[in-house]
């Protein structure tokens, strides 16, 4: 069973090792809280005695292991995060070797962001790295990565019939306004990468077109975790076998979503929208099938070895190399609703154009 955590220990966690934070407050009285360390966005907490509705590392669950977590550099805190793609090219030195070479570069987690609030209601993470390309190109990248949060509305708001539909209904939203550029024009691409760590136990539904292509990056997806259905595709999150699946952006549309519940029973609905771009590279590649790329989309699911999430993961546009561009700004939008499991199914029916 996944340990739940909630705001008061990551307030405490933070407080306790001086590291910086802010605190976003959003509608219906929920909050994130912004970390420095790692770039995070902790929560969303549906009040100050809540737990996270993101997966969240019981390291957190008392001082000392917190401490030894920090001492040790792992990465995997939990929350919504922000890597730098493609993996093959940052993290992988031996392509035929991937679990045996495979490390996450500190540059990029924790790194070395700076959090800053420019005005009232939003936050600012930005960080500069520099990192080794391995694949797909060689070299080293220079690249500097800005992040701002802030509130935003309910997408639903102006659709007929509206206070019927949200009734005793909790929403909660926020984006980030990304922006990724290079320092330097070469043959090295780079995309921002978000990664929302998920607690299992529910279903992460992607609206896509009949035709929809994926590809396994680790050992294969079967029917009982994914089924492909004529307008979309579902998969399990169970935290307890481990999969990675990437999705053509050709035949996804910029949307998709986690369904889960509270232990008293509520439902929940995380959807992320973002901007799907068919025309650009996406340059992310399994490492047992060289040229296979543009997947805008990647579902992983983990074994348990690491702690027993999933994650809902987007890129946004590459920048380098190909593209001709040397940044690119985008925003990504998360939505959250809490409440009754057939209002939050109804909601979804609204923004996906599916029966969850």
């Amino acid at each position: 069973m996944t340990t739940k955590i909630s705001y008061q220990q990551v307030v405490a966690r933070l407080e306790e090792n001086d590291l910086p934070f802010g605190e976003l407050v959003l509608q219906n009285g929920m909050t994130v809280i912004v970390s420095q360390h790692g770039g995070r966005i902790f929560g969303p907490f549906l009040s100050k005695e809540s737990e996270s509705i993101f997966w969240t590392n019981d390291v957190f669950a008392g001082p000392d292991t917190f401490k030894a977590f920090l001492d040790s550099g792992s990465w995997n805190i939990g929350g919504d995060r922000m890597w730098i793609a493609p993996e093959i090219q940052y993290h992988v030195p031996d392509r035929d070797d991937f679990w045996g070479s495979v490390f996450w570069p500190a540059q990029v987690d924790p790194g070395t962001y700076s959090l800053e609030q420019p005005e009232p209601g939003q936050w600012r993470l930005s960080q500069d790295m520099t990192l080794q390309a391995y694949n797909l190109a060689s070299g080293q990248k220079e690249l500097h990565l800005e992040r701002v949060i802030r509130q935003v509305e309910d997408p639903l708001r102006n659709v007929t019939g509206y206070a019927d539909l949200v009734d005793g209904v909790l929403f909660a939203g926020y984006e980030q306004v990304v922006t990724l550029s290079e320092a330097n024009r070469d043959d090295v691409v780079s995309e921002a990468w978000s990664l929302i760590q998920l607690n299992p136990g529910g279903v992460l539904v992607i609206p896509a077109s009949p035709r929809v292509e994926y590809a396994d990056y680790y050992e294969p997806v079967d029917a009982s975790l994914q089924t492909i259905f004529p307008n979309h595709v579902r998969l399990k999150i169970t935290g307890d076998r481990q999969y990675k699946v990437g999705y053509k952006a050709a035949h996804v549309f910029g949307r998709l979503a986690y369904y889960n519940h509270l232990d008293d029973g509520r439902a929940y609905l995380i959807v992320r929208n973002f901007f799907n771009n068919p025309s650009a590279p996406y340059a992310e590649e399994p490492d047992h099938t060289p040229g296979c790329r543009g997947h805008s989309i990647h579902v992983y699911n983990d074994d348990g070895n690491a702690g027993g999430f999933g994650e809902l993961e987007c890129n946004a546009p590459t920048i380098g190399g190909e593209t001709g561009r040397s940044s690119s700004t985008d925003e990504l939008v998360l939505w959250l609703y809490v409440g009754a499991p057939e209002k939050v199914k109804e909601i979804g029916l609204h923004l996906l154009g599916i029966e969850l």
